[in-house]
């Protein structure tokens, strides 16, 4: 069923100001609570191995992002479901964003943080060699449906933005040194989702409690980019 148009264009147009959409209530409990229950091997192996190497092949001390695809589709469960790998709603959002036909799904993941991760430093998804002009205006080239799987509070390493920043440059570096930001800490309940343009400035923050927090990625990239 197509997004209610009055709802879509509220959607995009929160979408194009701010660089990111919250969408509440989007998911049933129990689907997310799946979702998390069928990771929960996975994320106990690979923080292990991990933990024996000291982070070295991860994103950094406390944190990994890990490919899903076949993983995926070996279980064949909830991480294989339409509601997150093709959701109708989040790519009618794509085909308005990215343009109706002109898109390819990019990575199916999750990126984990457990207790000891630090704040990230500020940075954008979108790759400079995808970018059509790195000193140019902003175009949107490509947007990520996220998911988180724990409740994001300032505690369990929420996702923090700067609302806007996806409309500087590729290349902008004028964020160095600068003491105050004004972002935004994503807080989040179980069925939240989030919808973002790829270049909008991003930080994971400190995980503070002895529970894993995994977020579910999937990406969508401009076919010219």
């Amino acid at each position: 069923m197509p997004i209610d148009a009055k709802q879509k264009d509220i959607w995009l147009r929160e979408f194009h100001l701010n660089g990111f959409v919250v969408l509440r209530n989007f998911l049933p409990v129990e689907f997310v609570q799946q979702l998390r229950d069928e990771l929960a091997p996975l994320l106990e192996t690979e923080y292990a191995k991990a933990n024996k190497d000291e982070f070295a092949s991860g994103r950094a001390t406390g944190r990994l992002a890990l490919h899903l695809d076949q993983y995926a589709s070996l279980l064949r469960g909830a991480l294989a479901d339409d509601r997150y790998q093709r959701n109708a709603i989040i790519e009618e959002l794509v085909d308005a964003t990215l343009g109706e036909g002109q898109w390819d799904r990019g990575w199916t993941l999750v990126e984990a943080a457990w207790k000891g991760a630090s704040h990230m430093a500020w940075h954008s998804d979108q790759k400079p060699e995808d970018t059509p002009d790195v000193h140019g205006p902003h175009q949107t080239i490509r947007v990520t449906f996220n998911i988180p799987l724990l409740e994001f509070m300032w505690q369990t390493g929420a996702m923090e933005v700067i609302p806007g920043s996806h409309h500087l440059p590729r290349d902008y570096a004028g964020i160095d040194g600068i003491s105050n930001i004004h972002s935004y800490l994503l807080q989040l309940t179980l069925g939240d989702a989030i919808f973002r343009d790829g270049n909008i400035l991003h930080r994971g923050t400190p995980n503070l409690t002895d529970d894993v927090r995994p977020m579910l990625d999937q990406t969508y990239k401009k076919k010219s980019a």
